[in-house]
């Protein structure tokens, strides 16, 4: 290895993951600040962000299929000492990103109104709807090169300058989102959206500047259009299974939110809080699964195989504690978070068992999420997509349905669908794991 990569490969898993997990925070706490910011002001623009928010998670999850063929690729080349391949893989992926980015930003300026009603969003909230989510659209641009670029810092050792720069995108929007809520109050969930927007432009600036000054590497315009039959095969490789994956996650929460508008306006708003506070307990797993599938990428490149196997579980040991703790510690201040959320007490009532559920679900979704990353770093990434076809659709949404709507048990028969799937998917890869067949499947890096 050389000894950049061996530099990466030594550090510990808490030193690799602790800016990965203060990045993934600040970049998902955008829309939480986005939802805790508006909440002060009325529950119905709350109801009114939920569909826009997933329909933007739901975008950036499938840009990230590119940022995660990515990483994957460029951890195997480093690891196999091809630092110039690793580069060329960085052009490829955010000249894709840049094309699908500009491809769903004109479908949701264009068709965004017919997708919220295809969302059953009840018709008081439409107007708001649209206007938060066709501006917040725009976003998707900045925020699908920037996807590659953080992941790129984060394989090179670099974690702790992208996590400065989320930090600072984060702070701008909550200033936006201040002047436009008290100053400007006229503007509505548009100038909410707005800042956003401002704030996701000035961060990828600044991840440019970082790779360059941090990296040495300078983006070139002609090497966007440079592909490489054999990065782009490697890149779509791990990438095209990972987005399925990926996407039937999200699309799964969607459906389940259809769902839920079914309910009503309080449990619409009432999801939109608590998939926010999901979104950061689960940090905790994703940022140790993300060092580990780093260290995965390195040791497959390398051909280290056992080091691989055995750094995983011990990377799960601590993503299993480390989640515990966190998912403890919001059930024992459940009434404290809520109120903090919102005033509107029929939303509190609704999410207070959603904590008692949390402490039995999180585990199972930390192994889940630990054990898919590591197949994917090691170039196994299709036996996830494989298991969340047969897990999401063939147990979680039938059941979240069965029980929360046909049964009435409301949100808790929906999250308890969300439950099964979880320890189900995260048992089975971690069998696939522990099986050892992954290791027939590192890339063509020669």
């Amino acid at each position: 290895m050389s000894k950049s990569s061996t530099d990466v490969v030594d550090r510990s898993l808490f030193m690799l993951s602790w800016p990965i997990f203060v990045d993934l925070l600040l970049h998902y706490s955008t829309l939480f600040i986005n939802t805790y910011m508006v909440s002060q002001i009325s529950s119905n623009y709350v109801a009114a962000m939920g569909t826009g928010n997933l329909i933007f998670d739901l975008c950036i999850t499938i840009f990230s299929f590119i940022s995660i063929g990515c990483s994957v690729v460029i951890a195997q080349y480093l690891g196999a000492r091809n630092t110039e391949k690793g580069r060329m893989a960085i052009h490829i992926s955010i000249a894709l990103n840049m094309i699908l980015g500009i491809s769903f930003a004109l479908f949701l300026y264009l068709f965004g109104y017919q997708v919220l009603i295809k969302m059953n969003t009840p018709q008081a909230s439409l107007p708001d709807a649209f206007n938060y989510l066709h501006i917040l659209g725009i976003c998707l641009i900045p925020e699908a090169i920037s996807l590659v670029l953080a992941a790129s810092m984060r394989v090179y050792g670099k974690a702790k300058a992208a996590m400065f720069i989320t930090l600072i995108v984060n702070a701008v929007t909550i200033i936006g989102n201040f002047y436009v809520l008290h100053g400007k109050p006229e503007l509505g969930l548009a100038g909410v959206a707005y800042a956003t927007l401002v704030g996701r432009l000035l961060g990828v600036v600044l991840l440019i500047w970082l790779l360059r000054i941090g990296l040495g590497i300078r983006l070139q315009v002609s090497g966007l259009f440079k592909w490489s039959k054999e990065l782009l095969k490697n890149i779509l490789h791990i990438g095209l299974p990972s987005a399925g994956e990926n996407l039937l996650w999200i699309v799964q929460y969607a459906t389940a939110f259809a769902f839920i508008n079914l309910m009503g306006v309080k449990e619409a708003a009432g999801q939109t809080l608590y998939f926010q506070i999901a979104h950061l307990v689960m940090l905790f797993g994703n940022a140790t699964s993300i060092g580990n599938e780093i260290f995965v990428g390195y040791l497959v490149g390398a051909k280290r195989f056992d080091e691989a196997y055995k750094r995983t579980f011990t990377s799960l040991k601590l993503g299993m504690a480390v989640t515990l703790i966190v998912v403890l510690l919001c059930w024992l201040f459940d009434k404290q978070i809520m109120n903090m959320l919102t005033e509107d007490q029929e939303v509190i009532y609704l999410l207070l068992p959603l904590f008692s559920l949390s402490i039995f679900l999180e585990p199972g979704r930390t192994i889940n999420i630990v054990m898919v990353n590591a197949l994917r770093a090691s170039g196994d990434a299709f036996f996830p997509f494989c298991t969340a076809i047969l897990f999401m659709w063939g147990v979680s949404i039938p059941l979240g349905y069965y029980l929360g709507i046909v049964q009435g048990m409301g949100l808790m028969g929906i999250w308890i669908g969300f439950f099964c799937d979880e320890w189900l998917r995260g048992l089975t890869n971690a069998w696939r794991w522990h099986s050892k067949h992954w290791q027939t499947k590192r890339l063509h890096i020669e």
